[in-house]
């Protein structure tokens, strides 16, 4: 059994709440399967609560999480890793992101350049 770090497994987590869906820690350990201990997924799920990352509701016995949709709720996973691993610069990010994508395609590479576009629109409207 190969060990992931803990910052996989909260990746792999938010990935399968990324859908908006309720889910609990037993169905996301079914889904991550038997490589992480049951234990482990709640710690790291409970982890992510109290970063505000995710919430959550008890229902019976157990919690339902979901992630936070609201930005002014908590600064977003995706925004503390932008920080950490790239420091402030968001282009930092991008080109990482785009120079080591060996899979990425043409229609990808279209949509982000629309994504482009309407980010440069909102800006020049903001301004």
């Amino acid at each position: 059994m190969t060990k992931r770090g803990f910052g996989e497994l909260e990746l792999a987590i938010l990935n399968i709440l990324k859908s908006g869906e309720r889910i609990t820690v037993k169905q996301v350990h079914k889904i991550i399967g038997e490589q992480d201990k049951y234990n482990t997924i709640m710690t790291v799920m409970h982890r992510l609560a109290q970063k505000k990352v995710l919430s959550r509701e008890r229902i019976g016995l157990q919690y339902e999480y979901w992630l936070v949709s609201s930005k002014e709720k908590a600064p977003t996973f995706i925004e503390q890793f932008k920080k950490k691993i790239f420091g402030i610069k968001t282009t930092e990010m991008f080109s990482y992101l785009i120079e080591s994508a060996e899979d990425i395609t043409d229609d990808e590479l279209e949509e982000m350049e629309k994504i482009l576009q309407k980010a440069k629109n909102k800006k020049k409207a903001g301004e």
